[in-house]
C-alpha cells in the first residue's frame, strides 16, 4: 500500500493538473479586481507605518546618546573642584535641547496615531532619559519629579507661525494695504484658536524602569565619592536607595520579566552601597582605601547575593 501510494504522488506530480507553477507565474494581474485594490491598500498603509517605526527608532538611538553623555556630564560633579552649578547648567541646556529637539520629533511622528502601537520604538531611550532627568535632579538636590510633571513637558502646543517676515515700516502703508492687513490679521487670530497639542506618551512602566536604573548611578556617585573623601555623602545616598528599594517593594501589580530584572540590579547596588557605608563606619578614615581599583578591596563592593539572602518575603 505505500508503494502504490507513492507512485500515486509521483503521478500526479506528472498529470495535468499538477502543473501549478510556470503558466501562473505568466498569469497577468487584474488591477482593477476590488481585492486587489483593497490589498494594495493595505501594503501601503503598512509601509507607511514600517518607515514611521524606523524614523521613530532613529530618534529612540539619539535620546539614548546623549542621555548617556548627561548622565557621564553629571558624574563629573565634583566638590573640590566646586563645578555643582556649572555642570547642572550644562545639563539642563542639554536636556531642554532633547525635549525640544527629539520628543517633539516623535510627538509629530504619533499626531493622529496610536502611540501603544509604536511604544516599543523608542522606549530605550525613554528610559534612559528618564534615569538622566532624575540623576540630574537628583545631583542638584532637587527632588524627583512625578511621572505626571515629566508627561507635561512631553506635550507640546502647535499653532501657525506669527507674522514677522512680511512686515513693513509704520508710514509706508497704503489704505488698501492696511485693510489687507487687517483682513489678514482676523484670519490669524481665527487660526491661533486652533492651536494642536502634541504629545509624546511616557508610559508608566518606562517612568518606573527609569528610576531602576538610577540606582545604578547613584550606587556609582556613593562610591566616588568615598574615594574623593566625601564619606558623609555616602550615607545620604544608601538611604535615599533604601528608600527606592522600598518603594519597588511595595509595587505588586507590575508583571513585566524588565521589572524582575530591575529588581534583582537595585537590590545589588544597595548592597554595595551599604557595604560601602558599613566599612566607612568600622574603618574611619581608612574607608577610602577600600574604594580604590585595588582587586581585593574591589572585591568587598563586588558582593553577589544569593537566593537564600532573600529576607523581605518576595522571590523574584
Amino acid at each position: 500500500m505505500s508503494g502504490y501510494r507513492g507512485k500515486q504522488r509521483q503521478q500526479f506530480g506528472k498529470g495535468a493538473g499538477g502543473r501549478r507553477g510556470r503558466e501562473n507565474e505568466c498569469v497577468a494581474v487584474d488591477e482593477n479586481n476590488p481585492i486587489i485594490q483593497r490589498f494594495r491598500e493595505y501594503a501601503t498603509i503598512l509601509d507607511a507605518k514600517h518607515d514611521k517605526y524606523e524614523r521613530i527608532v532613529k530618534i529612540n538611538r539619539d535620546i539614548t546618546i546623549e542621555s548617556k553623555r548627561i548622565i557621564f556630564l553629571l558624574h563629573t560633579i565634583d566638590p573640590r573642584k566646586n563645578n555643582l552649578q556649572k555642570v547642572c547648567e550644562e545639563a539642563k541646556e542639554r536636556l531642554e535641547a532633547i525635549f525640544r529637539n527629539h520628543f517633539i520629533a516623535i510627538a509629530k511622528e504619533l499626531k493622529d496615531q496610536d502611540p501603544y502601537q509604536y511604544a516599543r520604538a523608542y522606549t530605550n531611550g525613554m528610559q534612559e532619559f528618564i534615569e538622566a532627568y532624575t540623576f540630574y535632579e537628583y545631583s542638584c538636590g532637587r527632588d524627583i519629579s512625578h511621572w505626571e510633571t515629566i508627561q507635561r513637558k512631553l506635550t507640546f502646543k502647535a499653532g501657525p507661525k506669527e507674522p514677522g517676515a512680511a512686515t513693513k515700516q509704520e508710514g509706508d502703508a497704503t489704505p488698501q494695504q492696511e485693510q489687507i492687513e487687517s483682513v489678514a490679521d482676523c484670519h490669524l487670530e481665527n487660526a491661533e484658536k486652533k492651536v494642536e497639542e502634541l504629545s509624546c506618551m511616557l508610559h508608566p512602566q518606562d517612568f518606573v524602569l527609569g528610576l531602576g536604573d538610577l540606582s545604578g548611578e547613584i550606587m556609582r556617585k556613593c562610591i566616588n565619592s568615598l574615594g574623593s573623601g566625601n564619606s558623609d555623602s555616602c550615607f545620604q545616598h544608601c538611604r535615599f536607595m533604601q528608600e527606592l528599594y522600598k518603594g519597588f517593594l511595595s509595587v505588586t501589580s507590575i508583571r513585566s520579566r524588565d521589572f524582575s530584572h530591575k529588581m534583582v540590579t537595585l537590590r545589588q547596588s544597595l548592597l554595595k552601597s551599604e557595604n560601602v557605608c558599613y566599612n566607612v563606619t568600622v574603618r574611619g578614615g581608612e574607608a577610602a582605601k577600600w574604594g580604590t581599583t585595588d582587586d581585593a578591596a574591589a572585591g568587598q563592593f563586588q558582593y553577589q547575593p544569593s537566593k537564600e539572602d532573600d529576607d523581605e518575603g518576595v522571590f523574584f
